[in-house]
């Protein structure tokens, strides 16, 4: 019988909105350890380092083994144990956050047993080990939302995507550097594709290898995610707060605020202030 060990910490919020760490931990599993049927109010992402064990959700069992993955979904009834002969080891991320549904589902994950393998030239395993070396890290909750970023963004790209040339990193983190420090100016394609040295269309293919996007919708996603914060702040008009982030068009900005996150700016600024008041 494996012996059974365990490793969890939880985190403190520092903040952080669209993707909000609250426990990671890794857990090597007795052979007759089982857990549920149950319900959790967070995203919990599992990894199988080793041996098996079988994840049943939405009315459906899987069996998951070596390098595959399965999700807790928050207030989604599922069960989840080890193989009785090849219990496994396993490590997680319990995660929320706006962001956190849809980059679940560009990682592949989908209803009704969020589950997936990953193949070797897009393995996540060296991610899920450094989980537990983080917890003397002074910004630790920093450190493992970054790390759970870079799981998601390997998990985004599609099994049977071509090499990459080795100097698509560069040219993409040159491409999101540039965006991210341009965003409230009124740039385009042209002009990213243009500081990076690329043309346009290599560009966006560039993006949805490495991303699963286009430049677009990444320079969008980084305008309404500073539209949020400048909403919650409760200081500017909306009006101003679009000029903020790149848009001249206050209608236009609306109508692309509500598209991304589902609410008008000005739902969106009310919600924000209920729930500010209700933590006081």
């Amino acid at each position: 019988m494996v012996a059974h060990t365990v490793e969890f910490m939880y985190t403190e919020s520092i903040g952080l909105t669209d993707l909000t760490v609250l426990e990671v931990g890794t857990q090597v599993c007795q052979s007759d350890m089982t857990f549920g049927p149950s319900v959790r109010d967070m995203y919990v992402l599992h990894y199988v380092h080793s041996g098996y064990g079988t994840y049943s959700a939405g009315g459906q069992s899987e069996r998951v083994g070596p390098g595959g993955l399965f999700l807790i979904v928050p207030d989604t009834v599922h069960a989840y144990g080890a193989d009785p002969a090849q219990p496994w080891h396993y490590s997680w991320f319990g995660f929320t956050g706006t962001m956190a549904s849809r980059l679940t589902a560009l990682a592949g994950f989908a209803a009704p047993a969020p589950v997936r393998m990953t193949p070797p030239s897009h393995s996540v395993e060296p991610l899920f080990r450094n989980v537990m070396s983080l917890r003397e890290e002074p910004a630790k909750e920093l450190f493992l939302t970054a790390l759970l970023y870079q799981i998601f963004g390997t998990l985004a790209i599609p099994d049977d995507a071509p090499p990459l040339r080795a100097d698509v990193g560069h040219h993409v983190r040159n491409a999101v550097s540039f965006m991210n420090a341009r965003y409230a100016d009124p740039i385009g394609l042209d002009e990213i594709a243009g500081y990076v040295g690329l043309d346009t269309k290599y560009l966006c293919r560039l993006f949805q290898q490495r991303l699963s996007m286009s430049p677009y919708r990444y320079l969008t996603d980084i305008r309404m995610r500073k539209a949020c914060r400048l909403l919650r702040k409760q200081l500017l008009g909306i009006a101003e707060i679009a000029r903020s982030v790149g848009y001249q068009d206050p209608l236009l900005f609306s109508r692309m605020f509500k598209r991304t996150i589902g609410l008008s700016p000005t739902a969106y600024r009310e919600k924000a202030k209920i729930e500010s008041g209700s933590e006081q």
